[in-house]
């Protein structure tokens, strides 16, 4: 049985579909067999360019949309004027109908939301998690170092002081 459903596409966090003609049994992002449009949710309002001769067609034949396909086409006004395509309306009108719909419909194509941004933290290098003591400035022995200003060990530098303690000490034979 062949299925009209969304296929996902686009990168990470940035889904768009296209809407395809598929055997029920393939998977969702695996063979088709037609594609006959596109949806970007990401937009405002969502952009939809559909192929509604082609669609028509499909459903003509037998192929069942998916819940989203149809929530999709319901948007788009696909399903009335395809109700009335089985009445015995011209297709040419219905087509110009839907060019005239889509035009007033995808006004904007900028995102709702920016790209995600991945933020990047500079690593660490090996030698850098452990310096030595010594590279610290020597304060004179007359001036105490008050409390509040000493530098507490972070997290990484506490877990790793035990181990390179264990590690600098010889194994007894």
């Amino acid at each position: 049985m062949v299925r009209l459903r969304l296929r996902r596409v686009g990168g990470n966090n940035q889904p768009t579909f296209r809407v395809v003609a598929a055997d029920k049994e393939s998977p969702r992002n695996g063979r088709f067999i037609e594609i006959v449009g596109f949806y970007n949710p990401r937009t405002e309002p969502a952009t939809i360019q559909l192929k509604e001769d082609r669609i028509y067609e499909w459903i003509s034949k037998g192929a069942q949309p998916s819940d989203s396909a149809m929530a999709v086409f319901k948007t788009a006004g696909l399903l009335e004027r395809y109700e009335r395509f089985k009445t015995g309306e011209k297709v040419d009108a219905l087509l110009q109908e839907a060019e005239a719909a889509a035009k007033s419909r995808n006004t904007s194509r900028l995102t709702r939301h920016a790209a995600p941004v991945k933020s990047k933290k500079p690593r660490k290098k090996e030698g850098e998690a452990a310096k030595p003591a010594a590279a610290a400035p020597a304060q004179p022995a007359a001036e105490p170092v008050p409390v509040a200003e000493e530098a507490a060990p972070t997290a990484e530098e506490a877990q790793e002081a035990p181990t390179a303690a264990a590690e600098e000490t010889p194994a007894a034979e």
